[in-house]
């Protein structure tokens, strides 16, 4: 038969409890129970499995000076360890698991800038161009208005003395109305200034928006082979002028036109 090789190591003996002994040598902290050969890699000071006993009973190696079994751990009685901070100007961190968070500001909309396309400025442009022309015309329209209220009244009223040779004289002229009365266009004359000899003339009727406040004006130049002073008629905005010629003693009728 083979001969049994005896183990390198001899058996131990497990026992039941710890000895007195043993607990007072751990109690003073300055006891390192060896390594058990059943808790190999495990941290020296531990009871190994061949050891029990009450965990109460023992000083841990590295509890601090004046803390025994009768005072629990806690932070205030156990040093911390100094954290280093990732930058020299970070605030400590709170040493805490509740999470401090700030007040969530309100969120903030960034004004978004409209762009257009250049078609939209040129119409613009050409918008206010005209808004400004349909202006202008308005105010230069009302403007010529009021001159002519000023200087015709209404209704529109032009006077003019002349010597027509109708009784008259330099001294004594004949003096000569005309009146534009809601378009329609008279003159009356009074020769040498007697009204008691007026004669009034029915000159043509004007139609149009605006015509009735157009002012009339008269001129006394030959317009017949006659070489006497005729009767002339002007219509402010019209090229045309009317001519009532001159018989020696009134203005005849028949108009014509020049």
């Amino acid at each position: 038969m083979t001969k049994q090789k005896e183990p390198p190591y001899p058996p131990v003996t497990r026992r039941r409890s710890a000895t007195a002994e043993g607990i007072a040598a751990r109690r003073t902290g300055d006891y390192t129970p060896p390594a058990s050969p059943h808790r190999v890699g495990h941290t020296p000071g531990l009871h190994g499995e061949d050891a029990p006993y009450l965990s109460g009973e023992i000083i841990r190696p590295g509890r601090p000076n004046g803390y025994s079994k009768t005072v629990p751990p806690t932070r205030s009685n156990v040093p911390q360890p100094e954290e280093e901070l990732d930058y020299a100007d970070d605030p400590p961190r709170r040493r805490t698991t509740v999470v401090v968070r700030k007040p969530v500001q309100p969120t903030r909309r960034l004004k978004e800038r409209t762009r257009f396309h250049w078609l939209v400025f040129v119409g613009l442009a050409m918008f206010i161009m005209i808004i400004g022309w349909l202006t202008f015309s308005a105010l230069s329209s009302w403007w010529s208005v009021q001159q002519d209220d000023w200087h015709y009244g209404r209704p529109r009223m032009f006077q003019i003395d002349a010597v027509v040779g109708h009784g008259d004289s330099p001294s004594h002229p004949s003096h000569f109305i005309a009146v534009n009365l809601n378009g329609q266009i008279l003159v009356i004359e009074i020769p040498g200034g007697n009204a008691a000899k007026a004669i009034v003339y029915i000159g043509p009727r004007l139609f149009g928006a605006g015509q009735d406040l157009d002012p009339v004006t008269l001129s006394f130049e030959s317009c017949t082979t006659a070489n006497r002073p005729d009767l002339n008629i002007h219509i402010q905005g019209s090229d045309k002028v009317i001519c009532f010629p001159n018989n020696g003693k009134t203005f005849d009728s028949t108009s014509q036109q020049h």
